[in-house]
């Protein structure tokens, strides 16, 4: 249908000022005008009233883990649990996101090559969700992080061949693990495991194809030679207070996905029954983290969004809690907006079709109630989602 969406304001996520009284034309998919209230006559448009709401583009989550459970300890769930199950879940969490204002999501790391699947029932309109740019299984070495789930490869040549099969798998986007990590067992977060010749291997192979690579570094050597690699985006990353990592990351144009609040819910949950290694390992980093965070801020690196979604109590459709550990930590509640929509489509490689609300891009946009500027919890309070000009969920507008 061709709708007319008469917002109260327009935050359009390109950073500019906020408008007020917008109204938005799209027919086929794509944001066909812009304009003051009633300035836009179309008659043959159906009228969506968000007259006292705010209108954004949809948000971008680039780290989510599709079909993990977000449990106390999703680690023994990935192990044990049926790919058919955790393909069920995967399809339950891809529309709670949606319905949450999450529009496109990029998955970084999924057993079983199931994200794939899932991107594609998605593109076929089987089944309700965000667009995937999604990594498959994503590599690590022998005995890495999250080895239970990932490809483990040793050596340039184990790494080429690996991506290779990967890229003739079908992936959209390459994921290494280059440290440790804080959810498996016997695995120090602070530990580089790729060496840097093997991590050019992948980076070679994976631009060859046009693919982007995304790395997974929690320390130091880890970050700086990811970048010196020439990945596209550093994952955590609580080590980018370090001056030659912070210089690698502005000069490179490389991106910076800090994931906040994994390690503040992972930090939090002995109680709730995380695993008391991760508790201890994620203590440790949290000091690391939000100052790397703040750093990066500092040196105007470029941040996009990602909410690791499926790690410890972190469940899939509440991306914007993100946000707000975002502005916790240092960032305008514009800056935040921008990093979940603008910047994430851009690092995702979709700058051109999503992320920001302008004529002639893909009609993705959310309808929210309070003010996101004032109180960026207000991104939580999603009453309607547009995803491709198809209202997918309207909840009393």
């Amino acid at each position: 249908m061709r709708y007319l969406l008469k917002a109260g304001c327009l935050i359009d996520g390109t950073g500019g000022s906020p408008r007020e009284n917008v109204d938005v034309l799209f027919d086929e998919g794509r944001i066909l005008a812009i304009g003051d209230r009633d300035t836009i006559d179309d008659t043959d448009a159906a009228v969506i009233p968000a007259f006292d709401k705010v209108v954004l583009p949809g948000l971008v989550d680039a780290h989510v883990h599709i079909c993990f459970d977000a449990s106390c300890d999703p680690v023994f769930n990935v192990r044990h649990e049926p790919p058919p199950d955790m393909m069920i879940r995967g399809v339950c969490n891809a529309r709670d996101m949606l319905h949450a204002g999450v529009t496109t999501i990029r998955t970084l790391g999924t057993p079983d090559d199931l994200d794939l699947h899932l991107r594609d029932g998605i593109r076929q309109g089987l089944i309700p969700g965000p667009r995937i740019v999604a990594a498959g299984r994503s590599l690590t070495v022998t005995g890495g992080h999250g080895h239970y789930y990932r490809i483990e490869a040793d050596g340039p040549a184990e790494m080429r061949e690996a991506t290779r099969l990967q890229i003739r798998s079908g992936v959209n986007v390459i994921k290494i693990t280059v440290t440790g990590g804080i959810m498996t067992p016997r695995v120090r977060p602070g530990v580089s495991k790729f060496d840097l010749d093997e991590i050019r291997a992948v980076v070679h192979e994976a631009h060859k194809a046009g693919l982007k690579v995304a790395a997974h570094a929690e320390n130091p050597e880890g970050v700086n030679d990811a970048l010196a690699a020439g990945v596209d985006s550093i994952e955590h990353g609580y080590f980018m207070q370090n001056t030659e990592g912070l210089d690698r990351l502005v000069d490179t144009g490389a991106y910076l996905v800090p994931t906040l609040m994994a390690y503040d819910l992972i930090a939090d949950g002995l109680e709730q029954g995380v695993p008391p290694e991760a508790v201890e390992k994620a203590k440790a980093a949290l000091e690391y983290n939000t100052a790397g965070f703040r750093s990066a801020l500092d040196a105007g690196a470029n941040v996009a969004m990602g909410s690791d979604a499926g790690t410890a109590f972190n469940d899939h459709g509440r991306s914007w809690r993100e946000a707000s550990f975002m502005v916790r930590h240092g960032m305008t509640p514009m800056a935040a907006i921008v990093a979940a929509t603008r910047n994430g489509a851009e690092l995702l490689g979709l700058g051109a079709q999503v992320g920001t609300v302008e004529s002639g891009k893909i009609a993705d946009l959310i309808v929210v109630d309070g003010d996101p500027l004032a109180d960026i919890a207000s991104l939580g309070n999603v009453v309607c989602t547009i995803q491709g000009g198809r209202i997918v969920m309207r909840n009393g507008l």
